[in-house]
């Protein structure tokens, strides 16, 4: 049986499509999904057993709109005979089995409560196979207007600027929101049912069967500490997984990248902070008003979202005063070209206003952290720590941040550490073994 929230907000609902998009077989090839055509009815079946005031001479609007890469999404509007919650939805349906729904639920509901940051509200669920869908789902209230992917290029000036304001307000709300230690947010009800927040560490592969007695996981931590913590938990978990057949020596690696980051001070007066971790144009909902203002609406995709260090959420948002880099898909393009070039003076009067305005807003003392390359790189440092060595692209990127760190951290620090001695040493050993092949 679906539960259902009981804390509703009387935020507006919209007809508008949010992400939509045309008919798309990407669901059935890719997800091996049924068909839309076979799938509709099986929607149509739930909103009767959700919505059963309904009048049976009425349809309800079910509307195929754009998956992302964990969840078929569907738009429902209720018809006007509803008696129980008119009005437009969404309904979540995760594409794989090991979608950990409570959790991307405890999320949403704690921004709600803990920010001012605007989210979908989440109306119903079904954790069991048990309903006409077969399936797990999620509804929850359609977030009114369109995605700043689809709708920024075409705002005036003015809006622009109001876009920049907010997005900067949207980032300090996620500043002010702190914890002791870094980790994902769960929930569980209590002996009285009520709705009880909890924290977990981050998720890490096989999971060894002792570690919920760590307490160094769930006790006051240094940005340090999360680093040593986590690089330990991964070389652990790829000696379970991969016996003898692990380069376990780039997890002491990027240890010492680490140790070296917090001994240049990088890490001085930081907290953990919730970071949304994909805060995209594509995932931000914004509505034009009657007076063609634009208002950011929503924030969508809080799945991925952690509580990390500060400079987490810094990534800049350079898109807002340089479009046309964003929108650039060239692939020899260097992968961190926008971030690298975030602080490039902008091309027009008018950019450059974008960029001033986002600036005043997140204020003067954050700016290092958007734009300065050693936080760039322990971006880089924070997301292999989180996702851990399992693919080939991860294994570059390890190689390109020791490399880069090794040349940036004696400019911090004035002194060479063993670190940039080591990567140089290799460096000079690949190029002799390329001058080498080359001769021969």
């Amino acid at each position: 049986m679906p539960s259902e929230e009981t804390n509703k907000s009387t935020a507006s609902h919209s007809s508008h499509s949010s992400c939509c998009s045309g008919v798309s077989d990407t669901s059935t090839l890719v997800y091996d999904h049924q068909t839309w055509v076979d799938f509709v009815p099986h929607v149509h079946e739930l909103c009767r057993q959700l919505w059963p005031s309904a009048s049976e001479d009425e349809e309800f609007v079910v509307e195929k709109l754009r998956g992302g890469s964990y969840n078929r999404i569907i738009g429902i509007k209720t018809p006007p005979s509803t008696e129980e919650a008119q009005g437009s939805y969404i309904l979540r349906i995760p594409r794989f089995e090991f979608a950990q729904q409570a959790r991307e639920m405890a999320i949403v509901r704690y921004v709600r409560q803990h920010t001012s940051i605007p989210t979908a509200d989440i109306i119903l669920y079904d954790s069991t196979s048990e309903n006409p869908l077969k399936d797990p789902y999620v509804v929850h209230s359609r977030i009114p207007g369109q995605d700043l992917q689809d709708i920024y290029r075409t705002l005036d000036h003015q809006n622009k600027l109001a876009v920049a304001e907010q997005w900067g307000q949207m980032l300090l709300s996620e500043f002010a929101v702190q914890n002791e230690f870094p980790g994902v947010v769960d929930a569980t009800t209590n002996s009285t049912g009520a709705y009880v927040y909890k924290f977990r560490p981050f998720d890490v592969n096989p999971e060894p069967e002792d570690e919920p007695q760590d307490v160094r996981l769930l006790g006051k931590q240094t940005i340090l500490d999360m680093f040593v913590l986590q690089f330990e938990r991964w070389h652990a978990a790829d000696n379970r997984a991969y016996p003898n057949d692990f380069p376990l020596d780039h997890f002491a690696r990027l240890t010492t990248v680490a140790k070296e980051m917090d001994a240049a001070g990088l890490f001085n007066d930081m907290c953990f902070s919730l970071c949304h971790l994909d805060l995209a144009p594509r995932n931000v909902m914004a509505e034009i008003k009657s007076d063609n203002s634009v208002q950011i609406s929503g924030v969508l995709d809080w799945d991925s979202a952690v509580f990390g260090p500060t400079f987490l959420a810094c990534e800049p948002p350079s898109w807002i005063w340089a479009w046309s880099d964003y929108e650039d898909e060239d692939e020899d393009r260097d992968e961190d070209y926008n971030e690298i070039h975030a602080n490039d003076t902008p091309a027009t009067p008018e950019d450059q206003e974008l960029k001033r305005k986002f600036e005043e807003v997140v204020g003067e003392d954050m700016l290092k952290f958007f734009y300065e390359p050693q936080y760039r790189l322990a971006r880089t440092l924070f997301n292999i720590a989180l996702i851990g060595l399992r693919h080939n692209d991860t294994f570059h990127k390890t190689d390109r941040l020791i490399l880069e760190w090794a040349e940036l951290q004696p400019k911090l620090t004035g002194s060479s550490s063993a670190l940039h001695e080591a990567t140089l040493s290799m460096q000079q050993a690949s190029m002799d073994d390329d001058t080498a092949e080359s001769e021969e």
